[in-house]
């Protein structure tokens, strides 16, 4: 029996893999036969209220199929948090709609956004089953094994980061900076050293926010490769941050702060560029993917579209089941591809952070252990192969 409508709402940067969630979501929907209707927010809850709603029912079984293999946020998304007001009006409309289920796709703001919403109506005498849906390519969730996104976005640094190597190593010219996205946490940088195979492969110096930076260390570290072999590729999170906790570099410009005030932090492989042209007197370029690294299909990772296909359908089977307040938490893989999941309450991670475990850092110019990349290895899936230059 048909009972119910169902509201979608995204939050937060945009994966290879979103969009794979958001078509499952709604095919599992279909399948199961459970909802009147499936409403989505264009660009978040603020983005709803002022009369942005896309009917999900109505998507024919071909822009399903084009949805699951496109990048972004096909509603579009959001990094606002919403006002009192905005909830007193979001009240009014899930009325107006008769939406009972409401699913939030997002990080750790989004999280606690739709506790924040769930609490919200329970207070206001709207009943409602509210279920959050991870993704996050800076893999940073709490209480879940990983999150979709972040193996696709990880096999892009990756293999990017050892096709940088092989550019640089051929003129050679000499020092190269790739800037990798993760304002907190280094799960993204660390995943750059993936495709090394011995000590002259790239990345030579990789630096995580999970460690101070040090910028006399890193200068002799970095004088150090160079001399010994000619040239140094060296990774860096966007985040990273000295001993007193300040970010190494992030732009001063308010105007460039976003939606939540957080100041930009990307460009600060330029800023150490420039420091290194200044202080070793070498020629230094810095390379930064930016938004790249989230965005490109050609890199998806196999895994990874099978964890948002998973979390989708989940999280429609937990709303049917009665469940709420809770989110789908992706279990280990133990040698499968299929892995399960767990339903987790939503006070357990939402705006919580998880960095890299300490057992996986360690001190030395790649600062992981083999733990991590015996974690991501299956996740990320192969990288492509290259011969090792003729001219050694």
């Amino acid at each position: 029996m048909k009972e119910r409508n169902l509201l979608v709402v995204q939050g937060g940067g945009p994966t290879q893999v979103l969009n794979a969630t958001l078509a499952a979501i709604v095919e599992e929907a279909k399948a199961l036969n459970r909802f009147q209707r499936i409403f989505g927010a264009r660009s978040g809850i603020k983005g709803l209220l002022k009369g942005g709603e896309v009917d999900l029912s109505r998507l024919p079984a071909a822009e399903l199929k084009l949805l699951r293999v496109s990048p972004g946020a096909a509603l579009g998304s959001s990094r606002a948090k919403p006002s009192e007001d905005d909830l007193r009006e979001l009240i009014g409309y899930l009325r107006q709609r008769e939406i009972r289920d409401l699913l939030f796709l997002g990080g750790n703001g989004t999280m606690r956004g739709a506790e924040t919403v769930s609490r919200f109506c329970r207070e206001s005498g709207h009943e409602v089953r509210v279920l959050g849906v991870p993704k996050t390519v800076d893999n940073d969730i709490a209480v879940t094994d990983r999150c979709p996104g972040y193996a696709s976005a990880a096999r892009y640094i990756a293999q990017s980061t050892r096709d940088l190597g092989m550019d640089v190593r051929s003129l050679p010219q000499p020092v190269s900076i790739l800037e990798t996205m993760g304002r907190s946490v280094g799960w993204l940088a660390a995943a750059a050293a993936a495709g090394k195979r011995d000590e002259r492969d790239a990345p030579h110096l990789v630096y995580l926010p999970e460690r101070a930076f040090e910028m006399e260390g890193f200068l002799a570290a970095l004088e150090t490769v160079v001399a010994k072999q000619g040239w140094a590729i060296v990774v860096v999170a966007e985040g990273i941050r000295d001993r007193d906790e300040r970010y190494v570099y992030q732009v001063a410009d308010p105007a460039q702060s976003d939606p939540l005030q957080r100041p930009l932090t990307g460009g600060v492989a330029q800023y150490l560029a420039d420091a290194v042209a200044q202080n070793l007197k070498m020629r230094c370029r810095s390379e930064k993917p930016g938004l790249l690294g989230r965005a490109s299909m050609l890199h998806a990772s196999t895994q990874d579209q099978r964890d948002a296909d998973l979390v989708g359908r989940a999280a429609v089977r937990g709303l049917l089941a009665g469940e709420t307040e809770k989110m789908v938490s992706l279990l280990p893989l133990q040698g499968r591809s299929d892995s399960g999941y767990e339903l987790v309450a939503l006070d357990r991670v939402a705006e919580v952070e998880r960095p890299i475990p300490a057992e996986w850092i360690c001190d030395g110019a790649i600062p992981v252990k083999k733990g991590f990349f015996e974690y991501l290895g299956p996740l990320m899936g192969d990288l492509v192969p290259y011969c090792a230059p003729l001219f050694n």
